[in-house]
């Protein structure tokens, strides 16, 4: 028999997906493309952000006001004024990482890749590693993955089951239609031993192939930034 174990601060409320938000408060946390705009990746890292408590879905759909939290102001400076940060043209992990922690002058996030040759690169393995620890520790992480095509998608891991060498993610997809009674859209299975082939890994959903290659955690006591402002 297998278990799933997923991240805490999961609510079914009334059949539909909610989670304690910024405010300590119910709150929506399922962000769909199409909601407000394009992005996958900003819709990601808004549920990330819900998830751990430092946004509510109010803080997103309500930027044209001003509020007394500094980095919900800023959030919504960078990332939702005029819809700026929502863009189909797509961001990669390491920019919106860059432009949450100048939001909140803090690291508040991390992000890993097995792409070879850049600053944040670890191996394969460490990067199962990482997801796994996370959600041992009952966090979400958000994942991104590339298509044959040379697309790429981002969407949230809120649990996971290991069977034998794979592990399969179960995601909250920003592309995916959330029913009620759900709390995940899609399943990413990831091949744990060593690979020649990149697109080792399968996406349930769209029965297909794919390759998880970056993560992005969640700080919970962030450090300062290095860097002055």
């Amino acid at each position: 028999m297998f278990n799933i174990k997923f991240i805490k601060n999961i609510i079914l409320d009334g059949g539909r997906l909610r989670a304690l938000g910024r405010t300590g408060l119910c709150t929506r946390v399922f962000a769909r493309q199409g909601d407000l705009d394009g992005s996958c990746t900003v819709y990601s890292l808004i549920m990330m952000l819900i998830f751990h408590q430092k946004l509510d879905w109010e803080d997103v759909t309500k930027s044209e006001q001003a509020n007394e939290n500094k980095f919900v102001d800023a959030f919504q400076r960078e990332f939702l004024k005029d819809l700026k940060g929502l863009c189909y043209g797509g961001h990669t992990l390491e920019d919106i990482s860059e432009r949450l922690n100048l939001c909140y002058r803090r690291k508040l996030s991390d992000v890993y890749t097995s792409i070879s040759g850049k600053s944040n690169s670890i191996s394969r393995q460490e990067l199962h590693n990482k997801i796994k620890f996370q959600l041992d520790e009952r966090k979400p992480v958000q994942i991104s993955y590339g298509r044959e095509s040379g697309e790429g998608h981002s969407l949230v891991a809120i649990g996971y089951r290991k069977e034998g060498n794979m592990m399969r993610l179960f995601c909250l997809d920003p592309g995916v239609i959330l029913r009620v009674m759900q709390i995940w859209n899609n399943v990413i299975e990831i091949d744990l031993l060593p690979s020649y082939n990149e697109l080792s890994d399968i996406n349930h959903y769209e029965e297909k192939r794919v390759y998880l290659h970056s993560i992005l955690i969640i700080n919970d006591n962030p450090p300062e930034l290095d860097c002055p402002f």
